[in-house]
């Protein structure tokens, strides 16, 4: 069973710094900024719509394509991204829509960072083993197919991790954490200020072989 902090007990947890804060609000990912805290994990249910939209993609329409945003540009830079690849923004609508919505969070935490925006369809493995990024803050929320998966401090062994040892050993105990589909989680990496060393440890779900296809919207600063 996979070890998660449900939002009731995120709640009663908060005020003594736990690292990840999970609930059912978007202001939740507002609490990144927090001191001690690594995730913020906003809990969303599937939208129909959406995944209705998304159905047509197929996993080489969006191979990790990518660019500079901000808010002023991020709807443009989306339609972009999507017309760079032949596809019609406007079959996407709702997609792009909820996106937005989530940039619109992403921006009031990002401070004056330079933000990428990252749009990925695959059916490979990404990044197997679990790691740390050298980013500020990412947001992830994976829109179709398996999402990332992550340690809590607890389980992981970070010196271990930082040795380049294999994923069997950075793991203390139990199994990963993992964002459900339309989940969308703010993490801390390593080069955030006073962070160095407590990054989320976390890595992309392996799904190669599996017939499975991911979509991933990804923003980093």
């Amino acid at each position: 069973m996979r070890q998660i902090l449900f939002p009731q007990e995120a709640t009663a947890l908060a005020s003594n710094a736990t690292p990840h804060i999970i609930g059912e609000s978007p202001d939740v990912l507002r609490e990144i900024l927090d001191s001690g805290v690594n995730l913020c994990l906003w809990r969303r249910p599937v939208k129909a719509a959406i995944a209705q939209e998304l159905s047509s993609l197929q996993a080489a329409d969006l191979p990790d394509v990518r660019c500079t945003t901000s808010p002023n540009s991020f709807d443009d830079d989306v339609s972009k991204l999507l017309q760079r690849q032949h596809l019609d923004p406007l079959a996407f609508q709702h997609w792009r829509n909820d996106m937005r919505q989530l940039a619109n969070l992403y921006f009031t935490v990002s401070g004056n960072r330079d933000v990428t925006l990252r749009l990925v369809t695959t059916q490979d493995d990404d990044c197997r083993r679990f790691h740390v990024d050298r980013t500020h803050l990412r947001l992830l929320c994976t829109y179709q197919g398996p999402g990332t998966e992550w340690l809590t401090n607890d389980q992981a062994d970070r010196s271990v991790q930082n040795s380049g040892a294999s994923n069997a050993d950075i793991i203390r105990f139990g199994e990963p954490c993992r964002f459900e589909t339309f989940w969308a989680g703010i993490l801390k990496g390593d080069v955030y200020p006073g962070n160095a060393g407590y990054g989320l440890i976390h890595r992309s779900p392996p799904i190669a072989g599996s017939g499975k296809s991911r979509v991933l919207f990804c923003l980093d600063c």
